[in-house]
């Protein structure tokens, strides 16, 4: 009868981590950072000036103090602290349109309709990003 011998997921990683050379470690570091990345491509982070007291909005140069979150008219909620500004899309983006398909964006509610302006019983396809 063999032994059933179990190893923990951070002992084997940490096993494999020391027998790979550096540079593979390093390609695995930057594949890594770069989906992190991408998983919240719909927002990103301004750093602010040293000494700043408020949040400058890039998409209409309002001026927001520290510790405020709002919501633009292009449908972006910011949030603005000491660590910086941080702006996410509150609604996503239409890619990838059906042909003959047209898309309806409703910044007051944040949201969109895709729909056939010539046929409305032709269903549409399409794509989003963000949000």
């Amino acid at each position: 009868m063999t032994a059933f011998h179990q190893t923990s997921i951070c002992a084997k990683l940490v096993k494999m981590f020391l027998v790979l050379p550096l540079q593979a470690f390093l390609a695995l570091v930057l594949v890594f950072c770069a989906c992190v990345s991408l998983s919240d491509s719909a927002c990103s982070m301004t750093l602010l000036n040293a000494g700043a007291t408020y949040c400058v909005d890039g998409y209409d140069n309002s001026k927001h103090p520290m510790g405020s979150t709002w919501t633009n008219k292009q449908c972006v909620r910011c949030t603005c602290s000491t660590n910086g500004m941080k702006c996410c899309d509150r609604m996503g983006r239409v890619t990838n349109l059906s042909q003959g398909c047209t898309v309806k964006y409703d910044n007051n509610k944040c949201t969109f309709k895709v729909y056939n302006p010539t046929n409305p019983n032709i269903k549409c396809s399409y794509g989003a990003v963000g949000k």
